[in-house]
């Protein structure tokens, strides 16, 4: 067969066509430390300016071959402009939401939709898009994270308070799991004008440790389903922890590929996802972290050997990640012969 470019390579998959050979594309934060240092452009400046935010990302594929290029590199950008107080993070940590919005969830009627063309981060992401278009072209993924519906909501209700409120005002968590659906959906179809060739989908609020089988299909899964119906791109959605209990939930929501963590065995994600791509899920602390590079081999082979689609970390990196490492695992995927 012809050798494909990544981003046919990914997208081929993504549809579950014929390909070459598997991916090694990350959907999920790919800044590390080593990748500032030698790109010179740091956190917390690139959450905030394009062109910093635009280096740092096409780092990981530069110089760690991650064969795909990935913004931004934090969960904060919608809650931000819904009101939330955000902590900038540092040059080792990325920014996190401080307090919530809403004090009470009856008050989610004075929010305001977000015009992502000017409010806040949003355009700065998509900016950086277009900067990464003009230096990749048609040959490497993009790929935009955006914050899911349920997620969202548990930023600007606080999480606790939303599960509260599962039981003492369901239908104002309906109305405002709606209103993050919009603004889910809003933002990602201006990603996808501004150059992303694919929605990434993260919901790490809407974990079975969190929610649950039941209340995932009550409060996540529709939303989720909605976001990715009125989306021109391919999706991936991204949900942390042991997610074997609600995989084929997620994979009812209608997106392209799952990403799942390391905890997760390929086998049986494999047996409930069917033909949906499976992305991951080698443990992004040890060994991609703090391991040996033979591990990282090792790990590797496991996740190919038992049908991964697109091989990639189990979460996003940790900004102290060595590029060695993750080269360690772009090579392998690069060379596996079956």
């Amino acid at each position: 067969m012809t050798k494909m470019t990544e981003k046919d390579r990914f997208i081929a998959i993504l549809n579950r066509e014929e390909v070459d050979r598997i991916s090694v594309a990350c959907p999920l934060q790919t800044g590390t430390l080593e990748m500032m240092e030698r790109a010179n452009v740091f956190w917390p400046e690139a959450h905030y300016n394009a062109e910093m935010m635009a280096e740092l990302s096409y780092a990981a594929y530069r110089l760690a071959d991650i064969e795909s290029v990935r913004v931004p590199f934090c969960l904060t950008v919608e809650a931000e402009n819904l009101g939330c107080k955000i902590s900038n993070g540092g040059q080792k940590s990325q920014p996190s939401v401080l307090e919530p919005t809403l004090t009470t969830i009856e008050n989610y009627m004075s929010l305001k939709l977000p015009d992502p063309t000017k409010d806040g981060r949003m355009p700065i992401v998509a900016k950086s898009l277009k900067i990464l278009k003009g230096k990749v072209g048609d040959t490497v993924p993009l790929i935009a994270g955006v914050v899911s519906p349920f997620t969202l909501a548990g930023h600007i209700r606080g999480i606790d308070n939303l599960l509260l409120d599962f039981f003492d005002n369901p239908e104002d968590v309906v109305n405002l799991l709606n209103f993050c659906c919009e603004v889910c959906i809003s933002y990602s179809q201006y990603l996808g004008d501004s150059g992303a060739d694919c929605i990434s989908l993260i919901e790490p609020s809407a974990t079975c440790e969190v929610i649950g089988p039941k209340y995932f299909q009550e409060f996540a899964s529709p939303y989720i389903k909605k976001v990715v119906k009125n989306l021109e791109v391919p999706t991936i959605l991204h949900i942390c922890g042991d997610t074997v209990p609600i995989l084929s939930f997620m994979r009812d929501t209608g997106v392209n590929g799952i990403s799942i963590d390391h905890v997760v065995d390929i086998s049986e994600a494999k047996d409930k996802i069917r033909k949906t791509a499976l992305i991951g899920n080698i443990n992004p602390v040890d060994p991609l972290l703090f391991g040996q590079i033979d591990e990282i081999l090792k790990q590797s082979s496991i996740c190919v050997e038992k049908g991964i689609d697109i091989l990639a970390p189990g979460c996003g990196l940790s900004p102290a990640t060595p590029i060695v490492n993750i080269k360690a695992m772009t090579s392998f995927a690069k060379n596996y012969n079956e």
